[in-house]
């Protein structure tokens, strides 16, 4: 599935509010409790949230996204200069500093909640959940399991059972498709500006072009992502029973569901349009015949 430099950055953050969310009930739950509380600590939520594996997996999607920049900007010419290009602009250990000091301020003098978070991510289910949105995030890379997801979602939508409706209330309550579609654009627009400024005056874009690009994307980037949400979390969630799916959506409307998912949204935020930045200056200086 080819995907456009407007929308691919919605790939990478829509599996992403999937895996910071918890789930709500007292069974369920292994709250580190008030003297905890103060002991929680940002890398421990960082370990249970497996996020240095994500950030690997994101460089896995980042390399197969730097061939279809290869083949839209630079006429495929790039090679294995470019991919090692691509591999450091998505290297975990430079993105990881990036998240965690955006976690840190998000999350600061929020030691309850802080420590809700974790008390669930050391649960069993808290573990199988973050275990099976990674493998699902690393088995949608392959185009052929991305479209038997596809076609998964299409039997359980003309079924109409109740998984589907749990999934897309889910979606709908945590506003995720407007989230991911404003960090997509935001990321798009970094792309934009960072490709220009390196193309220089003659060939780069103006300020208002760029934004008139992309706002032109936004209802392909919007069918895009509401389409990735959904294969995904039918993909992932598939061996939870409806009880612990419900456990979980209903944890994503408490206070520490919430904390937690503004303050990975604004942490990967920060990490896309880096990224998304380098990728275009990147992209610029080959072009431009300077990527040394």
């Amino acid at each position: 599935m080819t995907r456009s430099v407007f929308h691919v950055f919605a790939l990478f953050l829509g599996m992403l509010v999937f895996s910071q969310l918890l789930a709500q009930r007292t069974a369920l739950f292994a709250p580190i409790g008030p003297a905890g509380a103060a002991e929680a600590r940002i890398e421990d939520l960082e370990q249970a949230l497996l996020l240095p594996d994500l950030l690997s997996a994101m460089q896995d999607e980042g390399r197969a996204y730097g061939q279809t920049l290869d083949q839209q900007f630079l006429g495929g010419t790039g090679g294995p200069s470019w991919q090692a290009e691509v591999a450091l602009i998505y290297d975990p250990g430079r993105l990881m500093p990036l998240a965690d000091a955006v976690l840190r301020q998000e999350l600061a003098g929020r030691p309850a909640e802080l420590a809700a978070m974790i008390g669930f991510f050391r649960t069993d289910l808290g573990r199988r959940i973050v275990a099976l949105e990674l493998s699902a995030r690393r088995a949608l890379l392959d185009d052929a399991i991305e479209e038997a997801a596809h076609a998964a979602l299409d039997r359980m939508e003309a079924d109409g059972g109740p998984r589907i409706g749990l999934l897309r209330d889910y979606v709908a309550e945590n506003d995720l498709v407007d989230l991911n579609v404003v960090s997509t654009l935001n990321a798009s627009v970094a792309f934009l500006r960072a490709l220009s400024l390196a193309l220089g005056a003659g060939d780069g874009m103006p300020e208002t072009e760029i934004l008139s690009q992309v706002r032109a994307q936004e209802q392909e980037v919007r069918r895009d992502t509401e389409l990735w949400l959904m294969t995904f979390a039918s993909l992932a969630y598939a061996p939870l029973t409806d009880k612990e799916f419900r456990a979980y959506a209903e944890f994503s409307r408490t206070k520490a569901g919430v904390a937690l998912n503004g303050a990975l949204f604004a942490a990967f935020d920060t990490v896309f349009s880096q990224v998304s930045s380098d990728l275009g200056r990147a992209v610029g200086r080959w072009i431009g015949g300077t990527n040394l």
